[in-house]
């Protein structure tokens, strides 16, 4: 299954799940685009680190008032500034995943449009999957593991385009499932590659 990384992609393996998986023509070409999810703009990263700055701001003069007002003691004193950096210190990590995320995913969408004339399509069948969920139930993400006859596993990731797609449990293709692997000839494990597949559910 795919290693643990910092990033989402960090292979740089995205599953396109499709209606239906029609057999690939001569003519048929690559997909253009690798379809990753839609991430904070700029503009959104600048407000959001804006209100950081603004939250910061208050943490340090809650905190010097904390230090210089009467209190239980020291050990009350520790525990809300634990508290108060903490949740600061925990706001600009997510800002700062947020850009490093950004910066490579649009890594790899460069990587892909300048390999995508030359992509060609292999087919495999999807031999793991696993799966997570949301609070509700649906499936927030999935990974799958696709083998290509002769040549080694790849697995590849699925993230949903909007932060409110999610999908059925029966939508996630299951173990002997086909798939198509688009990537560029000898093309080495962390280049782009896009492994489409079907929606069960959609399967005539």
């Amino acid at each position: 299954m795919p290693t643990p990384s910092t990033h989402d992609y960090a292979d740089g393996h995205v599953i396109h799940l499709l209606p239906r998986l029609e057999a690939a023509s001569s003519l048929e070409r690559a997909p253009e685009a690798l379809r990753l999810p839609r991430r904070m703009s700029v503009a959104g990263r600048s407000s959001f680190a804006l209100m950081n700055a603004i939250a910061s701001a208050g943490a340090a003069w809650a905190l010097h008032l904390l230090w210089t007002s009467d209190t239980p003691g020291a050990w009350f004193n520790l525990i809300f500034t634990v508290m108060i950096g903490g949740l600061t210190a925990a706001l600009w990590a997510l800002l700062i995943a947020s850009i490093r995320q950004a910066k490579h995913e649009a890594r790899l969408q460069a990587a892909w449009r300048a390999m995508v004339h030359g992509a060609i399509a292999t087919t495999g069948r999807v031999s793991e999957r696993r799966w997570t969920l949301a609070e509700d139930g649906a499936v927030a993400s999935f990974a799958l593991v696709v083998q290509i006859p002769g040549d080694r596993p790849i697995s590849g990731q699925w993230h949903p385009e909007h932060s409110r797609e999610y999908l059925l449990q029966t939508q996630v293709p299951g173990v002997g499932a086909q798939a198509r692997v688009w990537c560029a000839p000898n093309a080495l494990g962390d280049t782009p590659r896009v492994i489409e597949v079907a929606d069960p559910s959609m399967v005539a």
